[in-house]
């Protein structure tokens, strides 16, 4: 298991055979959160802090690309294809598409008010971006990279799970 620590500015590994921090590594300021490859070969973290997000080879615990996203880089959802993920970037007010694979940008989506945390409608054709300072989750056209409508919700939303939801895989 892997957990980022935000008052440490790092990541720790977490053997569950013995219920121990098996390893640490520093990864940047205010690391938030964390997905890992298709592969299983690197985590990605989003370094909240600094505006990016580390890509980490996590069996040679160490940093292997920065990605420039977006201030306040801050937490995932896969695309579901096992090559894009998508980033909020909260204080950026934008969602960046990473490609896994060439570990670049694909582009940026605007979602205004601090996206936060994200879903996926299970057609694939909408991500739904809860939106922290606007008391509302933002569904975002992926077709249109665009916010066609927002609901409100009340204060601060954070987690975000819909039942009926595109696979991650």
């Amino acid at each position: 298991m892997f957990v980022t620590m935000q008052d440490s500015d790092e990541i720790c590994a977490v053997d569950l055979q013995t219920m121990q921090i098996a390893w640490r590594m520093g990864c940047g300021r205010q690391p938030a959160g964390i997905w890992i490859s298709p592969d299983g070969g690197i985590l990605f973290v989003g370094v909240m802090g600094e505006n990016y997000v580390n890509a980490i080879d996590w069996r040679a615990r160490r940093s292997v690309r920065r990605i420039m996203t977006g201030e306040g880089a801050h937490n995932f959802r896969p695309y579901g294809d096992r090559r894009h993920l998508f980033v909020s970037n909260r204080v950026a007010n934008t969602v960046t598409i990473v490609d896994m694979l060439s570990m670049g940008l694909a582009g940026d989506i605007p979602v205004p008010s601090g996206p936060d945390c994200m879903e996926m409608a299970a057609d694939g054709r909408t991500l739904w971006v809860t939106q922290r300072w606007a008391r509302s989750v933002a569904i975002v056209d992926l077709a249109e990279r665009r916010v066609v409508r927002s609901i409100n919700v009340g204060r601060s939303p954070h987690g975000l799970f819909m039942l009926n939801r595109a696979p991650w895989v």
